[in-house]
């Protein structure tokens, strides 16, 4: 990607014009084009009224946008309100025993927490690993595991200080070892590579707000076609059946593919947002792989070089998260520069931003 592609998508993001803005892991800003788009669904349905064919048409198409993104079957993609809805959706659908582990990381956001604290009333023990000199590895999580563990659940992407699972190494063992494996990918997803068919993933989920770029208030949730019918249905609704359209034929027969676990009209307007998001960044993809980790390690290595700070992230991490401490956030501020504090500073550069504007945020230091 070159400079000019990079200033020509940059000129849709009024933000940038305002201040330099490296908190994506909070909240990505908006495209021009995909507030037109969600603007322009409003007003066809203010001046036109519904048009559910053509809606529910964009919803399929999404779907198939996301399965491609992370290559899975559109038929394993279900849209859901959040991340944390997609956690309970694996939480109480999977059938648990008293007894029962699951096993989460620590410096988890807490929507990978509370989903499984809940299910401590009914006897299931929640072992939390430990992160060892600000990292934590599918093999640390491996050597935890006992008999009791029924369940992995982590992030990709830890949210607080960027810490990267091996998620290939961490479901290849699931899988032989007959232990139900969840992903929360909000941190990773529209950043990093990710091929859940060889991951072997029973639960991805992730929402669109942050690295995708798109609106909030929407998720969606990849099901392993082979883990569908291990779930039990914690909800359902007309449009969790086969036929969901033939509103006057009652028949209880839920869908085959993942639509089962949606159950009435969509949040339209934000998956007509998601597919104007999904078309601008898809055809970047490749170009967005290898810019996240460059402006991360760059970040890095300029911080590392700043005395009185103390990087609290891995350094072989890929993602587009970096924690240190040794600064104020209120003096950052002050720099007309927008960054987190997570226990720590937290900064978190996507694609457009420039190799500039991190030296900018490294000099204001």
């Amino acid at each position: 990607m070159d400079g000019e592609e990079i200033k020509k998508f940059r000129e849709g993001i009024p933000i940038l014009h305002e201040k330099l803005y490296l908190d994506n892991a909070a909240m990505g800003p908006l495209h021009n084009d995909v507030v037109n788009r969600i603007h322009d669904f409003h007003v066809q349905r203010q001046t036109k009224g519904p048009d559910f064919t053509t809606w529910w048409n964009i919803v399929g198409e999404t779907r198939g946008l996301i399965a491609d993104w992370i290559h899975a079957n559109p038929k394993e993609i279900t849209f859901l309100w959040n991340t944390s809805a997609g956690i309970n959706l694996a939480a109480q659908g999977i059938d648990f025993s008293a007894g029962d582990e699951v096993i989460i990381p620590e410096k988890e956001f807490p929507a990978n927490i509370y989903p499984w604290l809940a299910l401590e009333e009914r006897g299931v023990h929640v072992k939390i690993i430990p992160f060892v000199e600000n990292k934590l590895t599918a093999e640390q999580i491996i050597d935890a595991v006992t008999d009791k563990t029924k369940v992995i659940s982590v992030s990709w992407v830890s949210a607080t200080n960027g810490n990267m699972i091996d998620l290939q190494k961490l479901g290849e063992f699931c899988k032989n070892n007959d232990i139900f494996f969840v992903v929360d990918a909000i941190q990773g997803f529209a950043t990093n590579e990710l091929d859940v068919s060889t991951c072997h993933i029973d639960v991805l989920v992730s929402g669109f707000y942050k690295w995708a770029m798109g609106p909030d208030g929407i998720s969606f949730v990849y099901v392993n076609k082979n883990a569908m019918d291990k779930l039990d249905m914690p909800w359902v609704g007309w449009a969790s059946m086969e036929n969901p359209f033939d509103y006057e034929k009652i028949e209880y027969r839920l869908s085959e593919d993942a639509r089962r676990y949606e159950t009435g009209n969509m949040n339209f307007s934000a998956i007509a947002g998601i597919h104007e998001a999904l078309r601008l960044l898809q055809p970047l993809r490749a170009k967005i792989y290898e810019r996240v980790p460059m402006l991360t390690a760059r970040l890095r290595d300029g911080l590392r070089a700043i005395p009185n700070i103390s990087l609290l992230s891995p350094l072989d991490s890929k993602s587009g998260i970096t924690l240190f401490s040794g600064r104020n956030i209120e003096d950052i501020s002050k720099h007309n520069i927008t960054v987190n504090f997570r226990s720590g500073i937290r900064v978190s550069p996507h694609f457009y931003n420039t190799e500039a504007e991190i030296d900018r945020f490294l000099n204001s230091l």
